[in-house]
């Protein structure tokens, strides 16, 4: 009985090892922040696929991009003032409680390439 408990935290010991070598270096992470607080940083979404080159990045960027485009179109359907303190960024690593908040928010909707 005693073998089969060690066999199995050395399993497990070596599943761990595993994945936290094949992690890979490029991940980015999606933030917003709130229009009642600036400073907040809420944690919306992490890339971090296995991928090479931009991947993450790229993904991150144009989901961002998306989201503050639809905030734009949402504020001018109700027509109101966008709050242009908030929004959504990407930040590279995995989510940071810690750490400024940008300015401004690039927004774009895809176009037909």
């Amino acid at each position: 009985m005693k073998r089969i408990h060690v066999a199995g935290w050395l399993l497990i010991g070596a599943s761990a090892l595993g994945s936290c070598a094949s992690a890979p270096d490029n991940v980015y992470t999606l933030y917003r922040n709130s229009p009642f607080d600036r400073t907040m940083r809420v944690h919306w979404g992490t890339f971090d696929a296995a991928e090479s080159g931009g991947y993450n990045l790229n993904n991150c960027l144009m989901a961002a991009r998306v989201l503050n485009a639809n905030v734009d179109a949402n504020a001018a359907k109700e027509q109101k003032e966008r709050d242009a303190a908030a929004g959504f960024w990407c930040e590279p690593g995995r989510y940071n409680e810690k750490g400024s908040v940008p300015y401004s928010f690039p927004a774009a909707f895809p176009t037909d390439v």
